[in-house]
C-alpha cells in the first residue's frame, strides 16, 4: 500500500491526504475547489506557497513551458509536484470557501446629505473584497436590482460600505424603499462588481471627471490616490452648489494634501472637460477616471484621448440610476452539459473582466519596444497584469513576434527573438480579475509593411463575419468552418488548431474544458471564446483575435 502523506491547507486548516498522484489530482480528488487549468505548469493558477514539508517536482522535458507568473524559491505548482511527507500549503490569492456573490447586510446609518442625496451605511455579514471603485447590486423582492457605487474604502472603514443615493422621481428604491429603511435592518446585496477602479502605475498625475453622484465611484479612487501621495484633480460637475455634498472632506484634503486639487464644476460653467482640458495638464501622461451620465463619458473619453490620453489609461463607468441597463440583462440559459459555470458567475462580473482584460492589453502593447526581447516583453506583461490587480492567468500569457506568430500557442518560441522595426506582433492574455476568467487577444504592426498591415484586415473581417455568422444560430462546429471559408477567401489560411474555448468564474476547467469548434449545439453569449488565428499560406506571418462571444459587440 502507497503511504498517504496529509497536506494541511493555510488558513483554513482543512486537509486532504495525497499518495504518489500530483498534489494537484489529489486536491481534485477530496472535492476541494483549487485553481487551475492548463495543467502543463505553464499558466501559474495552480501556484501555492510550501509553508512546511518537502516535495518532488515531476520530470519537465527540456522544452517545457516557463510559468507565466515565476516562482518563488518557497513556492510551486500543484500541477508538477508530489508530496514527500505531510505539508502544509497556503493557496495566495485564493480561499477554499465559495467567494460570497450575495450577501446580507445590516443598516448602521441613513442622513440626509442634500434634500435629495442620502448617505446609507451598511455592514455586510460577510467581509468583502472590494476593488476601489466598484458597485453592489441591490436586490428587490421582485428579483430586480439597482446598483450602487460603494463610496469609500471598506478595508480602510472597518467593513462598512457607504452609499449616496439620489432620490429618482418616481423611483421603486430611492422613493419608497430607502424611506422605509431603518438602522437594523437588513439588506440583499450582490457582487462586487466593476472595473472602473484603481489602477496601480508609474506615479502618473490623476485626472478624475464625475457628476451628481457620480462622484460615489471616483471618492474611493481619490482615497486611493491620496494614500499613495500622486498629484490628483478631481473635476466635479453640478447644477447648483448645493449638488458638491462632501465639499468639507475636499475641502481639508486640499489642505492635508498639497498634491490635490479640486474643481467645482457649476452646469454655467460648461463641462468639466471643458474647465479641465483649459488646466494645462500634461495629457500623454495622465491616468484618468470618469464616473457619472452616458453622455459625460463619451464626451470626457473622446475629447482626452483627442488630447493625448493613452487609450488604456481612460477608465470609466457610466452612472444610471434606478438600475441601469447590466441590471436588467437576464441570465444566459446555459447548457447544463457543455456551459457549466460556477456558483458567481454574473455577467456583470465576466464584462468586467472582459473590460480590464482589454485595458491590460492596451497597456501591454503601449510597452512594447523596438529591440525587446520577446522573454523580456513576457516578464513585462506578467509584471503589468499583477499591478492591475490580477490574481492569476488561467491561460499563460503569449507574445509571439515576427515569424513566432504563426506558431500555434503551446509550440515553443525563441524567447532571445527580439522585436524588429518593422514586425508583426500577437499578444494574447488570459488573465483572472476578481474570480472572473478575462480572455483577450490581438495583433499589433510596428513599421508599415503591407502584407503585414493586411494580416490584420483580414483577421479582423474574419472574425466580424463569423460572430455576425454566430448570431444567425450556427454551432460551434459550423463556425469555425464558416471561418475557414472566410480566411480562404480573403487569401488567408485559418489555424484550426485554434478553436476556442470556455470562459466563466475561475477556474471553468472545474466543469467543462469542450472546445467550440467541437461544439454541436449554438454556443450561448458569455460563456465561449471565438479564437482566430491567420497565416499567410507561404510567408511567416500570422494574425490573431480573440473575443468573448456576446450579443452587443
Amino acid at each position: 500500500m502507497h503511504t498517504r502523506h496529509v497536506i494541511e491547507l493555510s488558513p483554513s486548516g482543512k486537509t486532504f491526504a495525497a499518495g504518489d498522484e500530483l498534489l494537484l489530482d489529489a486536491m481534485l480528488a477530496s472535492g476541494l475547489s483549487v485553481p487551475f487549468s492548463c495543467r502543463r505548469g505553464a499558466c501559474g493558477s495552480c501556484k501555492v506557497v510550501v509553508a512546511e514539508g518537502e516535495y518532488r517536482a515531476k520530470h519537465l522535458a527540456p522544452d517545457a513551458p516557463v510559468p507565466c507568473y515565476p516562482l518563488a524559491a518557497n513556492e510551486m505548482l500543484l500541477c508538477q509536484s508530489h508530496a514527500c511527507g505531510d505539508m502544509r500549503l497556503e493557496i495566495p490569492g485564493w480561499s477554499l470557501d465559495t467567494p460570497a456573490l450575495r450577501v446580507e447586510a445590516q443598516v448602521l446609518s441613513k442622513r440626509a446629505l442634500t434634500p435629495d442625496i442620502v448617505e446609507l451605511v451598511l455592514m455586510p455579514d460577510l467581509p468583502l473584497a472590494v476593488r476601489a471603485g466598484q458597485y453592489l447590486k441591490f436586490r428587490l423582492v421582485d428579483g430586480d436590482s439597482r446598483c450602487f457605487s460603494i463610496a469609500n474604502l471598506p478595508a480602510d472603514d472597518d467593513g462598512r460600505l457607504v452609499f449616496h443615493i439620489r432620490r429618482v422621481s418616481g423611483g421603486l428604491f430611492s422613493e419608497v424603499l430607502l424611506d422605509d429603511l431603518d438602522a437594523g435592518d437588513l439588506v440583499q446585496l450582490e457582487g462586487p462588481f466593476g472595473a472602473c477602479t484603481w489602477q496601480d502605475h508609474d506615479a502618473a498625475p490623476v485626472v478624475l471627471f464625475a457628476t451628481g453622484t457620480g462622484y460615489a465611484g471616483i471618492k474611493p479612487i481619490l482615497l486611493s490616490a491620496l494614500k499613495r501621495n500622486v498629484e490628483v484633480t478631481l473635476y466635479w460637475g453640478g447644477a447648483q452648489p448645493a449638488d458638491f455634498y462632501d465639499r468639507a472632506f475636499l475641502d481639508q484634503s486640499v489642505i492635508d494634501h498639497p498634491r490635490f486639487h479640486w474643481h467645482p464644476v457649476l452646469a454655467s460653467q460648461g463641462r468639466v472637460q471643458e474647465v479641465a482640458l483649459g488646466h494645462g495638464h500634461h495629457w500623454d501622461a495622465a491616468q484618468v477616471y470618469a464616473c457619472g451620465n452616458g453622455t459625460m463619458i463619451r464626451q470626457v473619453r473622446e475629447q482626452c484621448l483627442d488630447a493625448g490620453v493613452p487609450a488604456h489609461r481612460f477608465v470609466a463607468e457610466a452612472f444610471v440610476p434606478s438600475g441601469g441597463a447590466g441590471a436588467q440583462t437576464p441570465s444566459p440559459a446555459f447548457d447544463p452539459i457543455w456551459e457549466k459555470v460556477g456558483p458567481r458567475y454574473s455577467f456583470d462580473g465576466m464584462l468586467a473582466a472582459r473590460d480590464q482584460s482589454i485595458r491590460a492589453l492596451a497597456a501591454i502593447a503601449s510597452r512594447l519596444r523596438v529591440g525587446m526581447t520577446t522573454g523580456e516583453a513576457l516578464d513585462m506583461a506578467a509584471a503589468q497584469l499583477l499591478a492591475m490587480g490580477a490574481s492569476h492567468t488561467w491561460h499563460p500569457t503569449y507574445i509571439r513576434f515576427g515569424a513566432d506568430t504563426v506558431r500555434p500557442p503551446r509550440e515553443g518560441i525563441d524567447r532571445q527573438r527580439r522585436l524588429r522595426a518593422s514586425d508583426i506582433v500577437v499578444v494574447d492574455l488570459g488573465p483572472v480579475w476578481d474570480g472572473y476568467e478575462g480572455d483577450y487577444g490581438d495583433t499589433f504592426v510596428f513599421g508599415d509593411a503591407p502584407l503585414h498591415l493586411a494580416c490584420t484586415t483580414a483577421l479582423h473581417e474574419v472574425f466580424d463575419e463569423t460572430r455576425d455568422a454566430w448570431l444567425r444560430g450556427l454551432t460551434g462546429r459550423e463556425l469555425y468552418d464558416f471561418a475557414e471559408q472566410s480566411a480562404a477567401s480573403k487569401g488567408w489560411r485559418l489555424a484550426r488548431n485554434l478553436a476556442g474555448h470556455r470562459l466563466a468564474d475561475f477556474p471553468h476547467a472545474l466543469f467543462e474544458s469542450k472546445e467550440l469548434a467541437d461544439l454541436d449545439i449554438p454556443p450561448s453569449e458569455m460563456a465561449w471564446v471565438l479564437e482566430i488565428q491567420l497565416c499567410h499560406p507561404t510567408e511567416p506571418v500570422g494574425g490573431f483575435f480573440e473575443d468573448m462571444l456576446r450579443l452587443q459587440a
